[in-house]
């Protein structure tokens, strides 16, 4: 049992007293220095401890409705992920459209420009080989197709000849295969020398064009295309540009490095042609260097005619 005695009244009553002075003063209103002066103490004394337990209350409460809305959050996660992927694949069958329409443009300019019959044909396979330089293309007999007929781009780059043909398929020898030739001449309407292109084996480095006179005029820079002059392949075909000329045979002859422009794109389709008239083809190229001569004359006539005038 509790013992009631003298010290616990008188403190019981002291604090009873206090209680009622204070709550006198604050229901009142009255201003006492004293007060102000312990009040403001207190206030300075509790409140960082109340701003701390404040914290601590809200961390913890945001701890436990992020705990509790976590499968919400994967699920949203879930679905960004799906939908990131349905865009994905949305902008790659965009992008390929793109692509298709691009070479299908190139491929109605390039028709437009040449009297040759042809047919495209989807690459499918590449040669395991590393001997040879090989592709393989969805075309075959049933499509007309037969050896040694020449493949192209659309954009009128060689990249080889048909080598072997099936029913549905056919294997076309590249430019790069070690043995592949053709007769190349410069495009340059002041040179127009010849040689022979000859495959390097390796996609990695130029084809080499030799049988080239030792006083032929070809340069870096200089654009090489078919020249024709075999009944294998149409002339004006672009093969490369010549990347460096250097002397050959002791100085008999000449030879070049030649940067193939069938790089410059990857060969996911291309063009075969099946036949083509040489004479008309060869008369096409001669209007066209005639053209190309004319605009060239024109032009110096013109430099010459602005310098006199400034003189």
């Amino acid at each position: 049992m509790f013992n009631f005695n003298r010290n616990t009244l008188v403190t019981a009553a002291v604090i009873i007293i206090m209680l009622l002075f204070i709550s006198f003063i604050y229901f009142t209103e009255i201003d006492l220095p004293l007060f102000n002066w312990l009040s403001d103490i207190i206030y300075n004394l509790i409140s960082p401890i109340i701003n701390i337990l404040h914290q601590l209350i809200e961390g913890i409460k945001d701890f436990f409705i992020t705990l509790f809305s976590i499968d919400e959050v994967n699920q949203e996660l879930k679905n960004l992920r799906q939908k990131n992927s349905v865009l994905e694949r949305q902008i790659l069958f965009l992008e390929n459209i793109n692509r298709e329409n691009k070479r299908l443009r190139e491929l109605l300019d390039f028709k437009d420009k040449v009297d040759y019959q042809m047919i495209g044909a989807e690459v499918i396979a590449n040669s395991p080989s590393i001997w040879e330089k090989t592709i393989t293309v969805n075309r075959g007999s049933r499509d007309g197709l037969e050896p040694r007929m020449p493949v192209i781009t659309y954009q009128g780059y060689l990249v080889g000849r048909v080598e072997n043909v099936g029913s549905n398929s056919a294997q076309i020898r590249l430019i790069i295969d070690h043995n592949f030739v053709v007769g190349g001449i410069v495009a340059r309407t002041d040179s127009r020398e010849i040689g022979l292109v000859k495959g390097s084996g390796r996609g990695d480095r130029p084809n080499i064009m030799d049988s080239i006179a030792w006083d032929a005029d070809i340069k870096a820079g200089d654009v090489v295309l078919t020249s024709g002059l075999s009944n294998n392949f149409p002339p004006g075909l672009k093969i490369g540009e010549v990347a460096e000329v250097e002397t050959d045979n002791y100085g008999l002859s000449q030879k070049a490095d030649i940067n193939l422009f069938m790089h410059q794109i990857t060969l996911e389709e291309v063009m075969i042609i099946k036949n083509f008239n040489s004479e008309i083809t060869v008369q096409n190229n001669q209007a066209e260097n005639e053209a190309e001569i004319n605009v060239a004359e024109e032009s110096e006539t013109n430099d010459g005619n602005s310098e006199s005038e400034a003189n």
